[in-house]
């Protein structure tokens, strides 16, 4: 079978990188192993060159002069390849994102719109009147396609849509990690300030005395290092960059517990990541986390307010027994959620889609 993949993220762009490529990434190697033939194509960035991982080509489209450019290029070139190249394929998925729809539906049979998260009124409260044109598209955009994955029910309540849920998942390896009680505590994603709430985590630490590390890229990592100057806290938090695999589950590792205050996320491979390494999370009380509070891993904060968030790192950091207990939970919630098991799901739906046709 020949997938052909389209989203505009890639593991290695410094501008977003984020769960969804970790995603593709991780359930693609799997199926190449057993004779899938697969092409991804990514948006361009700053040295960004085609070509071959474990079977599956990467090509990349666009400009990449800078992030903005770089995304609605992608969007252009990414429907010229599919008018062209489109019949080459069995099968089509299409990442969803309101600032780049590529309308797979209208060149292939079986196209799959696969959704992570959606933004809603944050889109207007973050871009006002600009924002009107993506907010609509968000809103009607995925209804008109027959066949949609989604990483979470909550996600696929939001968009009210019948979608097959298909979550994200960890590597098997981080479940067998001891468990200890970290010296600092972390987040870990891409560095988008309004997305993932990092003026809220910022604003929290003003008013406490205890040691933050951040980690990631994204495209706001020189207003992240800004505002950390500005409120004064370079001796209480800092900035490690991206991190390589084997750092990142140290970073994990050696942390007391993790904090993810997005204003919305799809179900946030970090959170699993963490739950695997009996690490507890401090979430906001979005819909797509409240699985770590349901599944008794970890606390939420109202969305938004800092002063919520500064008292849930005060509760959680003192509770050592509490930490502990939590991490244990996450550890047994984890273990559902292999990528082995979730790429498994994944090639029986695609499956099942091409047997319609």
């Amino acid at each position: 079978m020949k997938i052909l993949h389209l989203i505009y993220d890639h593991i290695n762009n410094p501008w977003v990188g984020g769960g969804g490529a970790i995603r593709v990434y991780e359930i693609y190697k799997r199926l190449a192993l057993k004779g899938y033939d697969i092409t991804v194509i990514s948006g361009n960035y700053p040295g960004a060159k085609d070509y071959e991982e474990n079977n599956i080509k990467f090509k990349f489209l666009g400009s990449r002069k800078s992030y903005v450019i770089s995304v609605f290029s992608y969007t252009l070139n990414a429907i010229k390849f599919l008018k062209n190249h489109a019949k080459n394929f069995d099968i089509i998925i299409e990442d969803f994102a309101p600032w780049n729809p590529l309308f797979a539906k209208f060149f292939h049979k079986r196209a799959i719109l696969q959704l992570h998260h959606k933004e809603g009124f944050n889109i207007l409260k973050k871009y006002f009147l600009a924002g009107l044109p993506f907010y609509l598209i968000e809103k009607f955009y995925p209804k008109i396609y027959s066949h949609v994955i989604a990483v979470s029910e909550k996600t696929r309540d939001k968009f009210k849509l019948k979608a097959k849920v298909i979550p994200n998942g960890i590597s098997e390896h981080l479940l067998f990690k001891e468990t200890q009680i970290g010296k600092y505590i972390g987040f870990i994603g891409r560095i988008d300030i309004y997305n993932k709430g990092l003026d809220l985590l910022l604003e929290a630490f003003k008013k406490l005395n205890i040691q933050l590390k951040l980690a990631g890229k994204g495209k706001d990592v020189k207003k992240l290092l800004h505002l950390i100057a500005k409120f004064n806290l370079s001796d209480r938090v800092s900035y490690s960059g991206f991190l390589t695999e084997n750092d990142k589950i140290s970073f994990i590792a050696n942390s007391q517990f993790l904090i993810m205050p997005s204003r919305f996320e799809g179900q946030g491979i970090v959170a699993l990541e963490a739950a695997a390494m009996g690490k507890p999370i401090i979430v906001s009380d979005i819909p797509e986390l409240k699985y770590v509070t349901e599944n008794s891993f970890g606390i939420s904060f109202k969305s938004g307010d800092a002063n919520s968030l500064k008292k849930a790192i005060e509760y959680l950091y003192d509770n050592e027994k509490l930490i502990l207990q939590m991490g244990e939970k996450g550890r047994q919630y984890a273990k559902q959620f292999t990528w082995d098991r979730i790429a498994e799901e994944y090639e029986n739906y695609i499956n099942e889609i091409m047997d319609l046709f």
